[in-house]
């Protein structure tokens, strides 16, 4: 999954550095101390709603990776509003719950119509036919 950011494709990654960088930024925080839980309990609702903030900081982290990321308001805004235009914000936020339902570390995450579940594996204990 990709996004267009001045004229090229920047690919979005979704691993554990995205996802810890998620769970901060849209965490909870009391008595400033960050509770985290920013995955389960605001982004996959987030999306679901088509929320702009939840899409703004899965952008942002899912970008951090890249060298000529996005990096001010303006960018972000800019991206969005490519995305509002060409794909529709509620489209787009589907396609990141299918990629979530991809991974193994966030299958769970989403609701079961976006869960791709894989075959079971033959194991080395299992016999051949």
């Amino acid at each position: 999954m990709h996004i267009t950011f001045n004229g090229r494709d920047i690919e979005l990654s979704f691993g554990l550095r995205t996802l810890t960088t998620i769970d901060r930024s849209l965490g909870l925080e009391v008595e400033n101390v960050s509770l985290g839980q920013g995955l389960e309990t605001m982004l996959v609702p987030g999306l679901q709603s088509g929320n702009i903030i939840c899409l703004y900081k899965l952008i942002q982290a899912a970008t951090a990776h890249d060298k000529k990321k996005p990096t001010t308001d303006s960018d972000f805004e800019s991206i969005l509003n490519d995305i509002a235009e060409n794909e529709g914000l509620e489209e787009f936020a589907q396609q990141v719950m299918y990629e979530l339902g991809k991974q193994p570390m966030t299958r769970k995450l989403v609701p079961e119509e976006f869960q791709e579940v894989k075959g079971t594996k033959r194991t080395s204990m299992q016999k051949e036919d």
